[in-house]
C-alpha cells in the first residue's frame, strides 16, 4: 500500500511528502490534507496510508483513506509489510510516479465537509485524555488490623479528606516496611493505595514514581498481579506534564511489558495498552 508523510506546522500550512500543499483562501489545511490524500487514493484505485504530524502539539497517527473518502485511524499492529515487520519511516521524497489514472468508483467522491469531519474524528483518537486512574484492589484477604486501618483510609478518602488520608497511607506504608519488608504483599497494598491518593490530590510525578515501584517488584517476581499494576503505573503516567519524565517514565513501563511478553502473560488489552503508551514516548522523544 502507498504511505505518505503529512506534517502540519501550523494552521494553513500542510507538506506531503516534502512538498508543500498549496491551501484555498478561507480553507481548511486538514481538508486539503484529505482531499489530496483521497486523490491519491483515486489515482490509484486502492486505499492509501499517511503517517500525519498534526500541529505544534506533536499528535501523530496513521490514517487510511481511500477513493470514496472514507477514512480511518489505523493500530500501529495494522502496518505491517509482506514479511509481517512493521515498516520503516515514510520516504521523505516525492512518491513514485502514479500509474495511469483509474476512474473514480461509485459512489462519487465523500463531500469536503465528511472529509473534515473523518480528520476530527483521527486527531480526537489521537489525541484522547487519559482515563481515570482506578483504585487498587487488594489481591487477597488483610488481616483484621490491616484492614481497620485500610477502611480508615478510606473512609478519609470517600470524605474529600485526601491530604489526611494520604498521611495515613504514608504511615502504613512505612510501618509495614519496617516490620516486614519492602516487598511484602501487604507493604505494595498500601504503596498501590499511597500512590492513587497521590494521584487524587494531583501529585502525578509521585502518582506515577509510587505505581512504578510497586509494578517493578511485581514484574519481576512474576507476579499475577504485574499487569494490572502496569496498567494502574500507565494511567498515572499519562497525565505527567514534564516530556522528558514522560520518556523516562514511559521507557520503563515497555521494559516492564516486554519482560512479561516474554513470559507469555500479556493479555490483548495490555497489547493495546503498551502500543499507545509506545507511540506517545516516540513521540515525546522528538520533541525533548
Amino acid at each position: 500500500m502507498t504511505h505518505f508523510a503529512v506534517r502540519i506546522p501550523g494552521e494553513g500550512l500542510a507538506e506531503i511528502n516534502g512538498e508543500l500543499l498549496a491551501v484555498e483562501k478561507d480553507g481548511s489545511v486538514h481538508e486539503a490534507v484529505l482531499d489530496r490524500l483521497q486523490r491519491h487514493a483515486q489515482e490509484r484505485g486502492a486505499a492509501v496510508e499517511a503517517t500525519v504530524n498534526d500541529g505544534p502539539a506533536g499528535a501523530h497517527f496513521v490514517l487510511q483513506v481511500a477513493p470514496d473518502g472514507s477514512s480511518r485511524l489505523l493500530d500501529p499492529a495494522e502496518r505491517t509489510d509482506t514479511t509481517g515487520h512493521a515498516p520503516g519511516p515514510p520516504p521523505g521524497h516525492a512518491p513514485e510516479p502514479p500509474p495511469a489514472p483509474a476512474p473514480a468508483p461509485a459512489p462519487t467522491p465523500t463531500p469536503v465537509s465528511a472529509v473534515a469531519a473523518a480528520v476530527a474524528r483521527a486527531r480526537a483518537a489521537a489525541t484522547a485524555p487519559p482515563g481515570p486512574v482506578p483504585p487498587p484492589q487488594p489481591s487477597r484477604p488483610l488481616a483484621p488490623e490491616l484492614a481497620d486501618r485500610v477502611a480508615h483510609i478510606n473512609a478519609l478518602t470517600a470524605a474529600g479528606r485526601i491530604e489526611e488520608a494520604s498521611a495515613e497511607a504514608t504511615a502504613l506504608r512505612e510501618a509495614l516496611t519496617r516490620s516486614a519488608g519492602t516487598e511484602h504483599p501487604n507493604a505494595l497494598e498500601a504503596r498501590a493505595m499511597e500512590a492513587y491518593l497521590a494521584h487524587l490530590r494531583g501529585d502525578h510525578r509521585e502518582a506515577t514514581v509510587l505505581a512504578l515501584s510497586v509494578a517493578r517488584i511485581l514484574c519481576g517476581a512474576a507476579d499475577p498481579g504485574a499487569p494490572a499494576a502496569i496498567a494502574r503505573a500507565a494511567a498515572a503516567w499519562q497525565r505527567l506534564e514534564d516530556g522528558r519524565a514522560a520518556v523516562i517514565h514511559g521507557s520503563e513501563l515497555l521494559h516492564m511489558w516486554n519482560r512479561l511478553r516474554g513470559l507469555g502473560r500479556l493479555a490483548p488489552a495490555d497489547e493495546r495498552l503498551a502500543r499507545r503508551v509506545r507511540a506517545q514516548v516516540e513521540s515525546l522523544s522528538a520533541c525533548v
